[in-house]
């Protein structure tokens, strides 16, 4: 009969193990069943602190809170101490009758002809001591204390597992935890106004809107054609802001239909249409204390406006098939490149949604009302993706240059972002040249200054386009660019005559 309550015991105590992640829960599990099954009364495990030398109390069971502050010893002090620092079990078979047994804890007590025993046993971990598991227990006659300890002392062993586990998941969370901070702070930095792009007088009244409102709790609206940026204006807002911390949750409007549209943004319950298998949370309730994008918001249906204009209006929502009303403080960040006016004239955009969202308007300019700022982001793109796609290139030639400034860019930064990354997937030396450049600006470079060009003079474009590079190269030094082009030094001077190159103004 004692065997098989020793292993209904032990498989219980493997059950506690595996059901829990949390050390506290699963050592307070383990004392309530060792008081359960064998009446091993007031179980403590207890923990080395490495730093302060002391023994503390990690959990106790049928121990007051007050009675396990005091349950702190020294290495080799009682009991406890003497078998921490010894790493053997020791067994007190009557505590009344033993000088080392020091009452820390001061919560027993014993009544006249009670007899009580009291096990301690190591839990050792790589070779190692770092605590103790201890219990007491009221003598019966037939009470074999070694058979006690033997049990206790396998117990030991699976808590110097989960000692271990626990440790492993506190340090896997911490790493977690740390590389958290330090990619929201990376995302944070990215998405500074200061680290933004462009020093045109346009693209500096954006930044001083971002700074105005980026403290607020205000509804922004940014309008600006496909391809401007609005996504880096809303992070901006959002990271400049008091809920930098909080999450930043963005949605593409026109990438799901209405009925999933509105599963995405408010969450749907279990069996609220056909495929919910189970209650989803909705992008609103997770960005719950930070900030929504919501990305082209002029191709919501009337129907969801209707429920945005609630949300802005009362701050509230219901899950799609719920009844519980779930509160969202959130603040919004709409984005579009239509005329919402327009839109409302014909009937296709609400009146009173379009004024609770255009509290606060930022107007992101295209890119060919921002000329000077097209070299700034031609050179930061050059950067960036002549690293990711490992090329060594460095530079954009005179004519290139040209090229990129004349055109008039419908598809704003992220078309420069796209022919950057083409032409340097064409590039095979350390130079963007102008017939790396896509078709398109081929095309229009040729309507402006290559209009009606003969080949004469394409081809004296394309050698004016070479001395200048070799110019650039060599540092103005006319010896050092004849070399590299192969030709001798005085042809090199006429030709810089005739094309009216001046080398000291390419150092």
């Amino acid at each position: 009969m004692k065997m098989i309550k020793e292993v209904k015991l032990l498989s219980d105590v493997a059950t506690a193990f595996a059901d829990s992640l949390n050390l506290e829960m699963t050592l307070k599990s383990i004392m309530e069943l060792l008081d359960t099954h064998l009446k091993l009364e007031r179980g403590t495990v207890t923990l080395l602190d490495a730093d302060t030398e002391t023994i503390n109390i990690k959990i106790a069971h049928g121990i007051s809170s007050q009675s396990q502050e005091m349950g702190t010893y020294k290495i080799g002090e009682g009991i406890t101490g003497k078998v921490v620092q010894t790493g053997k079990e020791i067994i007190v078979p009557d505590i009344s009758k033993d000088p080392r047994f020091v009452h820390k804890t001061q919560s027993r007590r014993q009544k006249k002809g009670q007899k009580i025993a009291f096990f301690c046993v190591p839990i050792t971990l790589e070779g190692n001591t770092i605590g103790s598991l201890s219990v007491d227990r009221e003598t019966q006659k037939n009470d074999s204390l070694n058979d006690i300890v033997k049990l206790l002392n396998i117990i030991a062993t699976m808590v110097a597992q989960a000692v271990k586990l626990n440790r492993l998941f506190e340090t896997e969370s911490q790493k977690l935890r740390d590389e958290n901070i330090h990619l929201r702070q990376e995302i944070k930095t990215k998405f500074n106004v200061n680290n933004m792009i462009g020093t045109s007088n346009a693209m500096k009244k954006v930044y001083r809107l971002i700074e105005q409102v980026a403290d607020s709790k205000a509804t922004v609206i940014i309008n600006g054609e496909s391809g401007t940026g609005k996504d880096l204006v809303a992070h901006a807002v959002h990271y400049n802001s008091l809920r930098a911390d909080k999450a930043f949750i963005k949605v593409n409007c026109t990438a799901l239909p209405d009925a999933l549209l509105e599963s995405e943004l408010f969450g749907h319950e279990k069996g609220s249409f056909t495929g919910a298998i189970e209650r989803k949370i909705g992008r609103f309730e997770r960005a719950n204390g930070g900030t929504i994008f919501l990305d082209e918001i002029g191709d919501f249906s009337m129907n969801l406006q209707v429920k945005l204009l609630r949300v802005i209006q009362f701050k509230e929502f219901e899950r799609v098939g719920g009844y519980d009303t779930i509160k969202a403080n959130v603040r919004i960040v709409v984005a579009t490149n239509k005329n919402l006016e327009n839109l409302i004239r014909e009937g296709l955009f609400r009146e009173d949604l379009y004024y609770r969202i255009n509290v606060f308007p930022i107007y992101l300019p295209p890119l060919r009302e921002r000329k000077d700022d097209i070299m700034l982001l031609a050179d930061s793109f050059l950067e960036k993706l002549s690293h990711d796609n490992n090329k060594n290139i460095n530079r954009i030639s005179t004519p290139a240059i040209e090229m990129l400034t004349s055109y008039h860019w419908p598809g704003n930064v992220r078309e420069l972002e796209n022919c950057i990354e083409r032409a340097i997937l064409m590039c095979d030396g350390d130079t963007i040249r102008s017939e790396h450049l896509p078709p398109s600006l081929q095309t229009g470079h040729s309507m402006s200054a290559y209009a009606n060009a003969t080949m004469t003079k394409i081809i004296a474009n394309k050698e004016k386009e070479l001395i200048i590079d070799a110019l650039k190269k060599s540092g103005g030094q006319q010896r050092s660019a004849a070399t590299y082009l192969g030709i001798t030094e005085r042809i090199l001077g006429y030709k810089i005559k005739k094309y009216q190159i001046f080398p000291k103004l390419l150092t």
